[in-house]
């Protein structure tokens, strides 16, 4: 599905993140591959920041995503930290901000 969306949308189509976004998650919580999800989750992020925008709302789930998965899946303080200096909306955020804070702290 996600080449044929590459292929016919672009990689940069909000429906081609929308599926490497959902395709990150099936990394990060059925096959617990930590690496291939933070890639795509990445790329997710990296499209959605040049369209629609740092602070769009599908943007910062995609930052929440990834923060999630530096906290839980494959947790690293520096990464999370990186993250929120690029995203710092993740510490308001009311699904993870205490938790974001504590474990960087």
């Amino acid at each position: 599905a996600l080449k044929v969306g590459e292929k016919v949308q672009g990689k940069s189509h909000p429906d081609t993140l929308r599926t490497i976004m959902n395709m990150a998650g099936t990394y990060m919580d059925g096959l617990e591959d930590f690496v291939k999800a933070e890639e795509m989750y990445r790329q997710a992020l990296d499209g959605r920041e040049k369209s629609p925008g740092k602070n769009h709302d599908h943007t910062k789930r995609c930052a929440r995503n990834l923060a999630i998965l530096y906290f839980q899946g494959a947790p690293s303080k520096e990464k999370l930290r990186e993250l929120i200096k690029e995203h710092p909306h993740l510490l308001r955020d009311p699904q993870g901000g205490e938790l974001f804070r504590s474990f960087i702290s």
